[in-house]
């Protein structure tokens, strides 16, 4: 089985990013949203009204300054390619940690495959949850429907 991501995260982190697991190219890369098609980075920094430094380390310093960390719901996954759809087996990532360590109160939820994970294993129950289509390059057909779902969820972290 495959091994996602290490979580991004610290003390201050508010709100939560979990998608399902790491793409092909994002594993390859070692970052989150390394798929070029992804729209992630991009809607992100558009919502923050932040210029992208395009550097992944700076992306990662945005992110937690504004009180936003990332992680997926699968820490080991047996999928062929990077679609949701093909996974064979997965084991959950264990989140009692990294929600003591930190402040988050709400989770954002990238895209089907997480959501209903974390509805089926009844996840987060005493925090809010926004589940938002995935910005997936297989969903940049509903491009708009998506930003506004987005930018609603973390307007959520401003009024927190």
């Amino acid at each position: 089985m495959q091994e996602g991501l290490k979580p991004i995260y610290n003390q201050k982190t508010k709100l939560l990013i979990l998608g399902s697991a790491p793409s092909v190219q994002s594993l390859q890369k070692q970052q989150y949203y390394g798929n070029k098609g992804n729209r992630f980075w991009s809607i992100i920094f558009k919502i923050l009204q932040v210029p992208d430094p395009q550097d992944y380390d700076k992306r990662l310093r945005i992110l937690l300054e504004n009180n936003i960390g990332l992680w997926d719901v699968y820490q080991k996954f047996d999928r062929k390619g990077s679609m949701d759809h093909q996974y064979k087996a997965s084991q959950l990532n264990d989140f009692d940690n990294i929600l003591k360590q930190s402040d988050i109160s709400i989770i954002l939820v990238n895209g089907k495959t997480a959501a209903n994970e974390i509805n089926n294993h009844q996840l987060f129950t005493k925090l809010t949850v926004y589940s938002c289509l995935s910005t997936s390059g297989a969903n940049n057909s509903r491009h708009q429907a998506r930003y506004q779902e987005w930018a609603a969820a973390l307007q959520s972290l401003r009024t927190k």
